[in-house]
Parts: structure tokens; C-alpha cells; sequence
């Protein structure tokens, strides 16, 4: 699926572990796990999967519903975000289950650590304007995920790891598809220049900050839809708190402004599970 010219090459999960490492800053998801799996399984079978890597369990619970017959690209600016996917994986394969933050933190000690802190203390938490001195208090959702992150470290969420940790069956799934995970270090909103048109059946935007202009993402949105196949879709995930700047800097108030010209569709029958789905329906001009 990649084209013959690109600069960056897939890895695989050995070799994931051997090139990247360092501290790991994200470890659990706050977003809706559960509807993201109904989401892969609603589309279908979908062999070709780009996802954000994240801290891992996104991609996956995506290979677990879906990606029977394919590759799933976990690609990341952040080569922490590939090492602890990839530190996840080989431990599945290797143990058929799903570690917890402790296995993971003695196979890797050094490399994967994390600060446990109470919920009820990040109120305490502000944000704060250089320029007028205001102190703001955060959005939940922003403050729920972000103000966790305390010197180069991570921090574990009460109730560590994905819905179907301890689900046999899903894990012996998401064992067996394994083969199908590769791992990129590189921008997913650059992935049209890397990969062909039209060979891909999920494009997966997890939580970005989205700091150029919005003329750069509407250019990188038009090349990704046309990655897709007919029928494709951009799922994209809404975290409540990426808004609160205000000025439409948000994916899903970018990608739904940007769905018709595109040639995708909006699905909203499901605004309030976390995710917004654009569906291919023609060719993208």
C-alpha cells in the first residue's frame, strides 16, 4: 500500500522495540473504547487500517474487531507512542493476555514508568496566559487527559488498560492478527504522500492537538479521503476538551465542515459516543 518512492519504511514489532524507546508519556485511553470496537465491526471487514498510534490500545481494540485480512499502520511523531504499542503486542504474543501497567513497567524498566494521582486533586489544575496573567480553569475533558503529564512521565488511570483486557476471546483475536501490525514514525496527517490512493479502509485520527493553520488541515484532510475506498471511512475521535480555544480548532468541527466537498459523509446518529464518522460515498475531487 505504500508507495515505491517512500521515504519511511514499516516496522515490525521486534524491531519497534529494538529502534525506539524512552520515557512513555501516555499510557491509558480516556476515550469510549467500546464504541470505537462497534464502530470497526459496523463497517465491515476493513484489511487496511491507518490509525494513530496513541498509547496503543486504540490500535489495538481495532485489530481485535476488525483487520482480519490486512495491515493495520500504528504511526506516531512520537516514537514513545510506537515503543509502549509495540511493548504491548510482544507481550500478548507472548503471554496471550494483556499486561498490566506493572508487567509492562518490569520488561521494560527504565523505559515505561507513570505517577498515580487521585481525580478529585485536578481541579487544582489551571491553565495559564503568559501574555494577560489569567489563570483558566481547564475543561474536564482536557483536564482528564492532559494535566496528568508531569515531568516527561506518565500517569495511570485508576482503572488501567482497555474494556477487553479480560475478555479471552477478544485477546486471542487480537493475538492472532498480530502479523498485521506495522509501525511508522511519522505525521498521519502527511500520510498522503506515503500511501497510494484509494488503499485504505479506515483512516483513524485519535486525539491531536491541532496547532497549523486550518488551511493546512483542510489541504492534509482532502488527501487523506483520497486514501480511501469506496465506502471508506475517517472515524475521528472527539475529546470534549480541544474546543475550548474557541476559533473552530477542533477535528470534528474541521472534518465535518469539510465532509461534502470531499465527497464524504457524516454520520452524527452517534454524536455523543465520542466519535465523528465521515464516509467515502464517491471519489474525492
Amino acid at each position: 500500500m505504500m508507495k515505491r518512492n517512500a521515504v519511511i519504511k514499516p516496522q515490525g514489532i521486534n524491531s519497534t522495540l529494538k529502534r525506539y524507546g524512552g520515557f512513555v508519556r501516555y499510557f491509558d485511553s480516556t476515550e469510549p473504547l467500546p464504541r470505537l470496537a462497534a464502530l470497526i465491526t459496523a463497517a465491515g471487514d476493513c484489511p487496511n487500517i491507518l490509525a494513530c498510534c496513541g498509547g496503543g490500545d486504540q490500535a489495538l481494540t481495532m485489530l481485535g474487531a476488525g483487520c482480519r485480512k490486512g495491515t493495520l499502520w500504528a504511526v506516531d511523531l512520537n516514537c514513545a507512542q510506537l515503543f509502549v504499542l509495540a511493548a504491548k503486542a510482544f507481550f500478548i504474543k507472548q503471554n496471550n493476555m494483556m499486561p498490566s501497567f506493572e508487567q509492562l513497567h518490569r520488561a521494560h524498566h527504565g523505559q515505561i514508568t507513570a505517577i498515580k494521582r487521585n481525580f478529585r486533586h485536578l481541579q487544582q489544575m489551571y491553565l495559564y496566559n503568559k501574555a494577560t496573567g489569567e489563570r483558566i480553569l481547564p475543561p474536564a475533558g482536557l483536564a482528564e487527559k492532559y494535566s496528568f503529564i508531569t515531568a516527561g512521565e506518565m500517569v495511570l488511570n485508576p482503572e488501567s488498560g482497555p474494556f477487553w483486557k479480560k475478555d479471552p476471546s477478544f485477546v486471542a483475536r487480537v493475538r492472532a492478527r498480530l502479523g498485521s501490525l506495522r509501525f511508522a514514525q511519522m505525521d498521519i496527517f502527511d500520510s498522503p504522500d506515503y500511501f497510494r490512493k484509494r488503499s485504505l479502509d479506515v483512516i483513524y485520527l485519535s486525539d491531536i492537538f491541532w496547532q497549523e493553520p486550518l488551511e493546512y488541515y483542510r489541504a492534509k484532510l482532502a488527501g487523506m479521503a483520497g486514501l480511501l475506498r469506496p465506502g471508506g471511512r475517517i472515524i475521528g475521535y472527539l475529546d470534549p476538551g480541544n474546543d475550548f480555544m474557541g476559533g473552530g480548532v477542533s477535528p470534528g468541527r474541521v472534518l465535518a465542515q469539510q465532509a461534502r466537498p470531499l465527497g464524504l459523509k457524516v454520520d452524527l446518529g452517534e454524536s455523543d459516543s465520542g466519535y465523528l464518522v465521515l464516509e467515502k460515498t464517491r471519489r474525492a475531487r
